[in-house]
């Protein structure tokens, strides 16, 4: 790294409260005139335009084409540099992970994917080397410099979902004492951010998805596993051990009247293992296509206690922490996420509320990009923005 790279480094790491919040704005707002920053941000004019000069000198910020207003000197809009700034983001799953290259907005720029029969530290290390490696040959050398980071979303104690994975238990307690922080930031060389997969799919959707305007929300994601996030105050509420949303292990009563987690009923794992029962080895297959054909009746059920799965956990949702609304998203083809939503809305809709509002259910719009995103976004925001 050359002096001014340290230097732009060591820039970012002290930044500003007042630039931060600025870069924080042009996030949300988009390109927005100074004379407003200063107001929005209760700075006189001059203060303002000293903090945009210096964020325009490290490339941070642009200034778009003069826009007459009336009278008076034609104003310049300033906005995010989408190539000030960029990152890496990792979303580990149960079958494949997906590694994603994002600019300061975080538009996408370029994808890896790798697939295998269950995940090892290993393979998700070594999709990150060769995915950064190959991101490198798109940017410029200064890009490259510009890198923030690495978040990785993934679901925690991997080692305990042994009958999920269908793994070995050798392989999977090796995710116990790994330290994915440190292993990651060593093997590419950037700062690491790990999070809990659901938590981090919730963040992608509340920057960039349908909860971009909510300022609480509760967020239910019906993945390989069922994973789920809490945003309060605008503000990803991740508990005190970075666990807060985690509803796969609810605990709800089975067929049998004993208790199990709600992990085995609401998941595609769960309608998986009952493709596999028909017609075994066939029910990956059947769930990667585009569309859910060829096993209707299944679909049906599965929706349908999915739904009243998930209606009681955003009853409960609410009970606790009087969210207003439920944003339900997962990793499906497009017409079931629908027909899960409609199912789950019509159900809060009837289901006895009396001492809390029933929550609004929204559908969600990122699906299996929105733990990538949100992971991806998190170097971001720790460099350059308010959390």
């Amino acid at each position: 790294m050359d002096d001014t790279s340290q230097d732009r480094l060591a820039a970012a790491q002290e930044r500003s409260a007042n630039e931060r919040a600025i870069l924080n704005l042009l996030r949300q707002e988009g390109p927005t005139p100074a004379a407003e920053i200063a107001r929005r941000m209760d700075l006189s004019v001059q203060s303002a335009s000293v903090i945009t000069r210096k964020l325009e000198a490290e490339d941070l910020v642009q200034r778009g084409a003069p826009v007459r207003g009336g009278i008076g000197k034609p104003s310049r809009p300033i906005s995010l540099n989408p190539n000030g700034a960029f990152s890496i983001g990792l979303r580990i799953g149960r079958r494949r992970s997906d590694l994603i290259l994002i600019d300061f907005e975080g538009r996408v720029l370029d994808q890896r994917t790798a697939t295998y029969a269950y995940p090892t530290p290993s393979l998700c290390l070594d999709l990150a080397r060769t995915g950064l490696e190959a991101f490198g040959e798109i940017l410029t050398p200064d890009q490259r410099e510009r890198i923030a980071g690495i978040g990785i979303g993934m679901p925690f104690d991997l080692w305990s979902w042994l009958d999920l994975l269908d793994a070995p238990q050798a392989e999977m307690q090796a995710w116990r004492d790994f330290p994915a922080q440190e292993a990651f930031s060593e093997a590419l060389g950037l700062p690491a951010f790990v999070g809990n997969d659901g938590s981090l799919a919730c963040h992608g959707e509340h920057l960039f998805g349908a909860a971009r305007d909510l300022p609480d929300f509760g967020y239910i994601y019906v993945g390989a596993f069922l994973g789920g996030g809490i945003v309060i105050d605008g503000r990803l509420y991740l508990g005190t051990r970075g666990n807060a949303g985690a509803l796969a292990s609810l605990p709800v009563p089975g067929t049998d009247g004993a208790m199990t987690q709600m992990v085995e009923f609401a998941s595609i794992h769960s309608l998986e293992r009952r493709l596999d029962a028909r017609s075994p080895g066939a029910g990956a297959l059947l769930l990667k296509q585009d569309a859910w054909v060829g096993f209707d009746d299944l679909k049906a059920t599965w929706i349908e206690k999915t739904a009243r799965q998930i209606a009681a956990a955003s009853m409960t949702l609410v009970a606790v922490l009087d969210v207003p609304v439920i944003v339900i998203d997962g990793s499906f083809p497009s017409e079931v996420r629908e027909t899960l939503v409609s199912q789950v809305d019509a159900l809060v809709s009837v289901w006895d509320a009396r001492g809390i509002h029933r929550p609004k259910i929204v559908a969600g719009t990122l699906g299996t990009k929105a733990c990538a995103l949100g992971a991806g976004y998190r170097p971001i925001v720790a460099r350059y923005l308010v959390e």
